[in-house]
């Protein structure tokens, strides 16, 4: 067992209950304002993307991770192996990709630089990228489905790539036709999906504060209250990607060092990693969608109708 004791199991179990349902409410709520408002705006629409795929990790992963560890034994057959893998490794890549999207799109908007036409043009073009997010990262998780096979229980050390568990996960394992074409394959992903993202996110996230900045200073005797709106919309984006850094940096260090090492942290910062990779499913949509002034009044409105 990897969780300890079951506060720990507990405490994580409550996390990806989090991340179902936070999601959920993220879907539902830009689902209702579309549906009042009759207008649907593209930031929105990368929103509904983001909360989409990390409900899908959710769902497909997060929960079957809890059960794995709750001492229920679930073995998958080869067939169900290979679709599974494919889907956390796609999934993953989309939902980190999807956020850095989201990020770009609003410093583009603040720098003024992303002015088309009409709406309905931003709204295909956003539409655009979106689809070629999905279907590169889909492309690129084939391999997944290739080199998956299920556990032979002889295993000594077994790969991980978007995993964190130090025992075959339901049973699956990645089986590459030699050990270094695996350990290229999975530093590769590392670097790709998480990596290269962070610096573009730092990049992008501390742009769009420096141009915010520069902005209010312009505007801050006249619009006062535009001010007070920018300067939350600053300290949202700064904890978008403090969050986002820290949860997956924690993973690019716990695998990259599991991989390579192996050493007497193992233990400590796979369960690190998975804690702050659920963390950051549950609670990255809510976060961004406490920045949308319609979101926010919005899941005010339905969760005072619930309570009350």
């Amino acid at each position: 067992m990897e969780f300890e004791s079951t506060a720990q199991l507990f405490f994580y179990g409550l996390l990806v209950f989090l991340g179902v349902w936070g999601n959920i409410l993220v879907l539902v709520t830009i689902f209702a304002t579309t549906v009042e408002s009759h207008d649907l705006a593209a930031s929105d629409i990368i929103l509904t993307n983001l909360a989409a795929v990390n409900l899908l990790i959710s769902i497909f992963r997060n929960t079957l991770l809890v059960i794995a560890e709750s001492r229920v034994k679930v073995l998958l057959s080869l067939s169900w192996c290979r679709v599974f893998m494919f889907l956390w490794v796609w999934l993953k890549s989309v939902s980190v990709w999807v956020t850095f999207c989201l990020s770009c799109f609003h410093f583009l908007k603040i720098k003024r630089h992303f002015h088309l036409s009409t709406k309905m043009k931003e709204i295909m073009y956003v539409l655009a990228i979106l689809f070629g997010v999905w279907f590169v990262n889909f492309l690129y998780s084939i391999p997944a489905f290739i080199y998956s096979q299920t556990a032979s229980g002889n295993e000594t050390k077994i790969l991980m790539v978007v995993s964190t568990t130090m025992e075959p996960f339901l049973g699956c394992v990645w089986k590459f036709p030699t050990q270094e074409s695996g350990i290229i394959f999975a530093a590769f992903t590392l670097v790709l999906h998480e990596l290269i993202p962070i610096i573009f996110m730092v990049c992008t996230n501390l742009s769009t504060v420096y141009y915010l900045s520069k902005h209010i200073r312009a505007i801050a005797d006249e619009h006062l209250h535009s001010v007070q709106v920018e300067r939350m919309a600053a300290k949202l984006i700064m904890a978008l990607v403090t969050l986002f850094v820290l949860c997956t940096g924690t993973h690019l260090l716990a695998v990259s060092y599991y991989n390579h090492n192996g050493g007497p942290a193992t233990a400590f910062l796979l369960t690190l990693a998975k804690y702050c990779a659920t963390i950051f499913i549950g609670f990255s949509p809510l976060l961004i969608a406490a920045g949308h002034s319609k979101l926010r009044h919005k899941v005010c409105k339905v969760l005072h109708m619930k309570i009350f």
